[in-house]
């Protein structure tokens, strides 16, 4: 029987390898794929790499930002009150970011705020900013824009989005 010199071709090359065992590799995990048959590739054996099913939700939990489809819904009355609470907070080394209507009744700004921002605004409490006053329903802030300070006057129901710690808390889209 004469040997099959394609079978021996195949056998020769059935094997991609970018790092010797045993050695270390200056590309990191190389995978190494190995022929199951003639030219079919099987699946990539990754070492240490083999994770459940849970622990691939939390990887992903903890991975993915929060998206506005998962946050609350900045109108509820709980969310409002999250919102005045950690509005006391507002600190340099704790950033609270609100997104606002500036068209919405009851929000207070200059007109040139107005006219540059004639849709929505986001502001950052972290630094430059005094006179943060909250009440029932609202919040009273004072900013500077440009070197410009300017009072600012936010109703709770005006907010469409508010972080904390750049975590997203509540959105209304």
């Amino acid at each position: 029987m004469i040997p099959d010199e394609g079978a021996s071709r195949d056998r020769e090359h059935t094997q991609l390898s970018f790092a010797h065992e045993g050695r270390r590799s200056s590309i990191p995990e190389t995978a190494v794929m190995e022929t199951t048959g003639r030219g079919r590739l099987d699946t990539p054996q990754v070492r240490g790499m083999s994770l459940s099913c849970g622990a691939t939700l939390l990887l992903l939990a903890i991975l993915v930002p929060a998206s506005h489809a998962l946050a609350e819904p900045c109108s509820k009355p709980t969310a409002r009150s999250k919102i005045a609470e950690t509005l006391k907070l507002a600190s340099e080394q704790r950033p609270v970011n609100i997104t606002f209507r500036t068209h919405a009744d009851g929000v207070k700004l200059s007109l040139g705020l107005k006219s540059k921002y004639p849709d929505d605004m986001t502001i950052i409490l972290q630094q430059d900013f005094e006179q943060l006053h909250i009440k029932d329903d609202r919040f009273e802030v004072l900013l500077r824009f440009m070197g410009n300070r300017e009072r600012l006057t936010v109703p709770f129901n005006a907010i469409k989005a508010f972080w904390d710690k750049s975590v997203l808390q509540c959105s209304d889209g």
